[in-house]
């Protein structure tokens, strides 16, 4: 009976146990040798798109110029809004994220970032850079169940982000959900053959 009951269990815990599939976009496809720098309207990697708003380029710095930062990284021109989205239009999370300075004057500042989330509302992040060209790691809070996240650079500062850490939750497939329901109906019978004796 106690190995009929544990195997129940078992089954249950396992069949709700959906894991996270989570995604480090890295921007490994941007890393190019020389001095200047790539520009482009949009980029996707990892099942992630990352778009420009209107007249806004996003850009990565090539690995002798002064604006990199140790590996390359996703910045964007001036007064630009970028949007990061699922390709496949599913929800998301956030959970860090690596800044540096891009272009910009000398000086801290700070960036923020906003979620727009499933249904309608928003959560936002604001982080203080240093100013340096040196990869900085940041960790989301609440930054869950989103449609998209946003953030603008400024008139003075520009930044670029790396090793974004991104995870969509995985859909479980049929046969977990049988398993499930096995474990939930052996529970039943044992109960009920307990109850009758």
């Amino acid at each position: 009976m106690t190995f009929l009951r544990a195997t129940a269990v078992a089954a249950i815990l396992a069949a709700g146990g959906a894991q996270a599939q989570t995604t480090t976009i890295g921007f490994d496809a941007l890393e190019h040798p020389g001095i200047l720098g790539s520009v482009f309207n949009s980029y996707s990697e990892g099942g992630y798109d990352f778009d420009s708003s209107f007249l806004g380029l996003l850009s990565s710095a090539h690995q002798s110029n002064f604006a990199y930062a140790g590996s390359a990284g996703l910045g964007a021109t001036l007064l630009t809004t970028t949007t990061l989205s699922r390709t496949d239009g599913a929800a998301f999370s956030l959970s860090s994220i690596s800044l540096a300075d891009f272009v910009s004057l000398p000086g801290a500042y700070d960036v923020t970032f906003v979620g727009h989330q499933v249904g309608g509302g928003t959560v936002s992040q604001t982080f203080s850079l240093d100013g340096s060209h040196t990869f900085s790691d940041y960790t989301f809070t609440g930054f869950n169940n989103l449609l998209s996240a946003s953030w603008k650079e400024g008139a003075l500062h520009t930044f670029q982000v790396d090793n974004i850490a991104a995870s969509v939750s995985a859909v479980p497939e049929p046969a977990t959900y049988g398993m499930m329901l096995g474990g939930l109906g052996l529970l039943a019978f044992l109960r009920r053959r307990k109850n009758a004796a």
